[in-house]
């Protein structure tokens, strides 16, 4: 009996819940047809379809379970299994495809709760809305507006016109910050089809529609987006951004450069997926600009913006101070509002408040990046990253550091660069930076799956060194454990924990999170063990079975 068969058929019944599915990344001299054959043929009573998660990648397959489900499921159980089909199928890696709670969302108190009674969870994350902004004033914070004249006065193509922003979302609905935007490659991964529409039923209901508005929303009421004339490619990817599905993001962003996107913005956020990080590889390759939040109320920068490849945006109030609330470390690039921005939000066709999130600041600067590409022309973008030796990311990524700006007292290595500043960015030779290297200190996030800096950063510096460990193949396990202790128990929603040092965690009060057999035999660092609670003595968890 293959290993795979027992693990799988200690996950729970599918009955009406979601299909458990697998990310299966094969070896580069695997054949896709074979291993998919192979896997059927093996796994029948499960119930299997196998096909790849791009038209134009086939490094790596979905499995789909029929007769299983990863809904509410236990990580150790999900995770087992995915180590025995790796294992049985000869595949570098085989991934659950397990919707993570590690981007929390301001959760607005049910109907008649005063804000002050109600409990936002995790408590000390959030703020109270804030009398007196004025609707405009991240932009105006961003330094947008003076981008748009810049752009106009220099006869240039102005407000990102042109420029295509692929938002990985909830989806959208009708709202009137949102008419008049042109849209282009509509679609839904979730159900395969060509309507985002978001069916408002998630945890977070309208995400998308305020995430878009932030964007692309058009100077003409009370919300402008940063590239107000921008074309809208809304992208279903999640039901919610507390359930995030890392397969179905990484389908998004395959889709995003399959249909022509020239800018990736993601609003989510969740553990590390092999299929992820080649997504995200890909669409860097395809000269796309692809950007991520950073994250809320972890303290710790989450996937995918704690990849190399993905610019990493932190949020910050309208004093220019950081936002209680927001990830930061080393691994964050940039910072821009994320504390009350105004949004469009789905109480009513017209309705529109204050939200909060990194979210709203990996929006707007998703829309400078829509301007500075159309103040260039992507075209010739493309050609002078080339003469440059560079890619499109990274050159706007230099740009984006060399030109922000750093308020009083700005500390770099928890919220990056310093905040965004569109104008600046816009006006600054192509060459800006070359000679002073990065902007930013250098930061660990050099394993396969950028797991070893997240251990530095909760746990400690002298918790990496493991020679045993195979950091991709137990990473996404291994960062689902510490982020599960963040935000159980982590102080970093609130604004004391920026007195921390990086690398400097507090002892955790939890008992121990359950783990694999296979990550704790593999885990030789005595800190990392002490951490988790694994002691000298190997556990022996539900629903693995070890190679004999």
């Amino acid at each position: 009996m293959v290993l795979s068969t027992t693990a799988l058929a200690a996950l729970e019944p599918r009955a009406n819940k979601r299909p458990a599915r697998y990310a299966l990344e094969l070896r580069p001299e695997q054949d896709p047809d074979a291993v998919a054959d192979d896997v059927t043929a093996t796994l029948p009573e499960f119930g299997p379809t196998v096909t790849p998660i791009s038209p134009t990648d086939h490094g790596v397959l979905v499995l789909e379970l029929d007769d299983r489900t990863l809904d509410g499921a236990e990580p150790a159980r999900a995770f087992a299994a995915g180590y025995a089909l790796a294992d049985d199928f000869g595949l570098r890696t085989a991934e659950p495809d397990l919707p993570t709670p590690f981007f929390p969302e301001e959760d607005p108190p049910p109907s008649g709760v005063p804000v002050e009674e109600a409990i936002r969870f995790p408590p000390g994350c959030w703020v109270d809305a804030e009398d007196g902004l004025p609707d405009m004033w991240a932009v105006n914070r961003i330094r947008a507006p003076e981008a748009w004249q810049f752009a106009v006065d220099a006869g240039r193509p102005a407000r990102g016109q042109g420029v295509i922003i692929a938002q990985l979302d909830t989806g959208l609905v009708a709202h009137v910050e949102l008419v008049g935007v042109p849209r282009q490659g509509d679609y839904d991964v979730l159900d395969h089809d060509t309507d985002p529409t978001d069916p408002l039923t998630g945890a977070n209901p309208g995400h998308g529609v305020g995430t878009a508005s932030v964007a692309v929303s058009p100077e003409s009421l009370r919300v402008a987006g940063s590239a107000p004339e921008a074309t809208l490619m809304p992208i279903r990817a999640i039901t919610s951004v507390i359930e995030v599905s890392q397969v179905s993001v990484a389908e998004a962003i395959n889709r995003a450069v399959d249909e022509g996107a020239y800018v990736i913005s993601m609003s989510l956020g969740g553990v590390p997926a092999a299929a992820l990080e080649r997504a995200v590889g890909r669409a860097v390759a395809a000269d796309i600009i692809v950007l991520a939040a950073a994250g809320n109320c972890v303290r710790t920068v989450v996937w995918p913006a704690r990849y190399d490849d993905c610019i990493a945006v932190a949020g910050t109030n309208a004093a220019d101070a950081m936002w209680k609330g927001t990830c930061r470390g080393p691994a964050v690039d940039v910072s821009a509002p994320a504390q009350n921005v105004y949004k469009a939000a789905t109480s009513s066709f017209v309705a529109v408040e204050q939200g909060q999130g990194t979210s709203f600041a990996v929006a707007l600067v998703a829309g400078v990046a829509g301007l500075w590409l159309a103040y260039h022309g992507r075209a010739d973008v493309i050609a002078a990253a080339g003469a440059r030796g560079e890619t499109v990311q990274g050159m706007f990524l230099r740009l984006l550091r060399a030109t922000a700006r750093q308020p009083q007292g700005w500390n770099a290595l928890e919220m990056g660069a310093g905040i965004v500043d569109a104008r600046a960015l816009l006006a600054a030779d192509l060459d800006l930076g070359r000679d002073r290297g990065s902007v930013q200190p250098p930061h660990p996030r050099t394993e396969p799956v950028a797991v070893a800096g997240l251990v530095a950063e909760t746990v400690g510096a002298d918790a990496v060194p493991d020679p045993e460990l195979d950091w991709r193949r137990y990473g996404p396990e291994l960062a689902n454990v510490l982020l599960e202790a963040q935000l159980a128990t982590s102080p970093a929603a609130g604004a004391d924990a920026a007195a921390g040092a990086p690398g400097e965690a507090a002892a955790p009060s939890r008992p121990r999170l359950p783990v694999s057999e296979s990550l704790a035999g593999a885990i030789g660092n005595p800190r990392l063990r002490d951490h988790l609670g694994l002691g000298d003595d190997l556990p022996a968890e539900v629903g693995e079975v070890q190679p004999q």
